[in-house]
């Protein structure tokens, strides 16, 4: 091989896998699955159908949408094989509106869920929620709790409204609550190292979210604290399931120890990002709703 194509290969694939890996990238940020849209007290909230069965709502994470946390890691077409899966844009996140007021957040983000089931006239449903939809559809438990034939918290877990402490890093390593000052700063703070796939997600992040957005939806995350004495009265049949290596392995925990009818899985070598991808995660929560469908 002469020295020209020696160089030609040695320059040309990496740049071939680079160019192949950012049209990739662009592809996740731009395409989306079109649905259906409804008005949620004045803010246009968007959502997509598919399969038949009892009606099982899907609500994703912060910073994602319908297609990034449900559809392309394959968990929509799972469970749409026996119910009919409804997942929701977030305000603020994929095709819904993207209001920037504080109070277009926290407890609306809730609402939105009865609210879409109202439109479409399901009387009670399954739902799903995963990492920041995971705390919303603990809140929706506190405050509709007949709304909802069965639940799953995904990737969360129990923030105590009496403990002052930040919510963990997810993508960090999980650390104990009581855990030395030093060692949760160094495990769960912001000083560390940056890793290459910390740097392409907050990039990704901030494409996916407008930063006003993101600064109203965060002042209001009190709004979806959940009392203690709510957490042991809880009547709906309910699953936590969360990866070993997610930084919120400790609030599941909390959860684990307080709310009553309760579930637990934990995915050995899973993180934050990477559970929906786990094909125990969606043969769990397949199994988990099918046992429940009916009751």
């Amino acid at each position: 091989m002469t020295l020209k194509k020696r160089l030609v290969l040695g320059f040309g694939l990496p740049l071939l896998m680079g160019a192949v890996i950012l049209a990739l990238v662009v592809f996740l940020l731009v395409h989306h699955v079109e649905g259906g849209y409804f008005d949620s007290n004045g803010v246009r909230i968007h959502y997509t159908v598919q399969g038949q069965g009892e009606p099982l709502i899907l609500v994703h994470g912060v910073g994602a949408n319908i297609d990034l946390n449900w559809r392309y890691p394959g968990v929509i077409r799972r469970l749409a094989k026996h119910f009919k899966v409804i997942a929701l844009d977030l305000r603020g996140h994929g095709l819904s509106d993207k209001p920037t007021e504080i109070d277009q957040y926290g407890i609306q983000m809730v609402e939105d869920i009865p609210r879409l089931m109202d439109h479409l006239r399901i009387p009670k449903a399954h739902v799903a929620g995963y990492s920041l939809g995971g705390f919303i559809t603990l809140k929706l438990l506190a405050t509709h709790p007949d709304r909802v034939a069965s639940a799953a918290i995904c990737a969360a877990g129990w923030k105590d409204p009496e403990d002052p402490s930040p919510l963990p890093n997810p993508y960090k390593a999980p650390v104990r609550k009581d855990a030395s000052p030093a060692i949760r700063a160094g495990m769960s703070g912001s000083d560390g190292p940056k890793t290459l796939f910390h740097g392409i997600r907050n990039w990704v992040g901030d494409q996916l979210m407008d930063k006003k957005v993101k600064k109203a939806l965060k002042q209001r995350y009190i709004d979806l604290a959940v009392d203690r004495t709510t957490l042991e009265k809880n009547q709906v049949p309910t699953l936590c399931i969360i990866g070993d290596e997610d930084g919120l392995l400790f609030l599941a925990y909390d959860l684990r120890a307080h709310l009553a009818h309760l579930e637990f899985v934990e995915i050995s070598g899973a993180g934050h990002f990477t559970t929906p991808f786990r094909p125990k995660f969606k043969n769990e929560i397949e199994a988990f709703f099918q046992k429940h469908a009916g009751h």
